[in-house]
């Protein structure tokens, strides 16, 4: 009798696994702004879009005709020009050959459809990048892996957001959101103060792809260049940042049934004469320090020289 039922039961689940087509609602576009700027003497881009569908796989709509300004604390105005194609870019110039200082309060205004969104964004300091370092990795074998070396300034409450290049291209997968506090907690509660960044941050910038057979790759090859930036960001862009990565790097499948639900991330714009009028996206200026190396024969014979590996 125990066999039958379970025969029942399987026989059923398998009579019930049909395809779907969610028929789903449409709303109006909103108002997007990617408004991340650095301290670095070089363009500065705002990129303002609009969303859509869900399913919808088509390029995204830039917002055109929009007035952009970045305004510090000493009265400063940095007036980003509509490129036409969604970006809004500064140049420096002999007045100023970057956004300002750390320490300074930046504030953002886009005049856009008749509305004013406003945001603010301290600049914080950032850590020093002492070497980029190149190791052999135990998997595959006479692989290579790559290493920073920071050590992070005493303090508590510093955030960060790493980012690395192989090759001149970052490395953008939802994997490659690498954010901390400090010298490497996930949250602002822990303390990891005034040390080297752990290994599972300063190791971070490794990466590793399959072969069409599933076998691991070397994640670097000689002639591989790696160039690797921290960027100081807020407490709020840290959170911001780690929200983004959960809603974007879905697992899919069953487990997708206790993941968290798809929303929209905080946002610090404010919608100053219409708070009705919808908008997301994020306000962060960062100062930046970067290093680089490149895994040539004068690194390949340090790793043997000194045994470097994980």
């Amino acid at each position: 009798m125990k066999r039958i039922l379970l025969f029942f039961i399987f026989s059923l689940l398998i009579s019930c696994e049909d395809i779907i087509y969610p028929d789903l609602v449409t709303n109006d576009p909103i108002l997007v702004v990617d408004a991340w700027v650095n301290n670095l003497e070089e363009e500065q881009i705002i990129k303002l879009s609009k969303t859509q569908g869900y399913l919808n796989n088509a390029p995204l709509t830039p917002a055109l005709g929009a007035e952009v300004n970045v305004l510090d604390g000493d009265g400063n105005i940095f007036s980003f020009q509509d490129m036409g194609d969604g970006n809004y870019k500064w140049t420096p110039t002999n007045d100023f050959g970057t956004l300002g200082d750390i320490g300074t309060q930046f504030y953002l205004s886009i005049n856009y459809d008749g509305k004013n969104i406003i945001s603010s964004s301290s600049l914080n300091r950032t850590s020093t990048i002492d070497s980029v370092n190149f190791v052999r990795g135990q998997i595959p074998s006479e692989s290579y892996y790559a290493e920073f070396w920071s050590r992070e300034e005493k303090g508590v409450g510093d955030a960060y957001w790493i980012k690395a290049y192989k090759n001149g291209e970052k490395l953008a997968t939802s994997q490659d959101i690498i954010t901390c506090i400090d010298a490497g907690a996930s949250s602002e509660g822990a303390i990891i103060d005034g040390i080297p960044f752990i290994p599972p941050i300063r190791r971070s910038i490794t990466r590793f792809e399959q072969d069409d057979e599933n076998n691991l790759l070397s994640p670097y090859e000689k002639g591989d260049s790696l160039y690797v930036e921290i960027h100081s960001i807020t407490y709020e862009a840290f959170d911001f940042l780690n929200k983004v990565s959960i809603q974007i790097n879905r697992p899919g499948g069953f487990s997708e049934l206790f993941a968290i639900s798809l929303s929209n991330s905080p946002t610090n714009l404010v919608v100053s004469n219409d708070s009705s009028y919808p908008v997301v996206g994020f306000f962060c200026i960062s100062a930046v320090d970067g290093h680089g190396n490149v895994l040539d024969d004068v690194e390949i014979e340090k790793i043997e020289r000194y045994g470097r590996e994980w």
